[in-house]
């Protein structure tokens, strides 16, 4: 009898927040999706030029408003990176959550989705 398929639990998906030379924001990937079933997180992380600069500001501030979170809470920065699970009450599906990354005076609107 074959084992059965292990799949990968609890797993985080990086977006990373940088600014380019001209100081507009960038954030990778610029579509984030999360696994409800895999119980998968979001960390939104400093690129690696920004970590050295410890400023009494966090980096960047993330927060969902337009329509909505999928997770248990709507904003996170660079002090509360990790999102946590997807909320019960979310289903996966189309829908894209736009959410709004802040860095200083910049705003960048990516999205994300989540699926089964």
């Amino acid at each position: 009898m074959a084992a059965p398929a292990q799949t990968q639990l609890g797993r985080t998906v990086t977006v990373r927040i940088d600014t380019d030379k001209g100081g507009e924001i960038k954030a990778e990937p610029g579509y984030f999706e999360v696994s409800k079933g895999n119980y998968e997180q979001v960390i939104w992380a400093c690129a690696q030029n920004h970590q050295h600069r410890r400023e009494e500001k966090p980096c960047f501030l993330v927060n969902f408003e337009t329509n909505g979170s999928p997770f248990y809470e709507s904003q996170f920065s660079s002090d509360v990176p990790f999102s946590g699970l997807v909320r019960r009450d979310v289903l996966p599906g189309p829908k894209k959550y736009k959410y709004t990354v802040r860095v200083g005076d910049k705003t960048l609107d990516p999205d994300g989705g989540v699926k089964p």
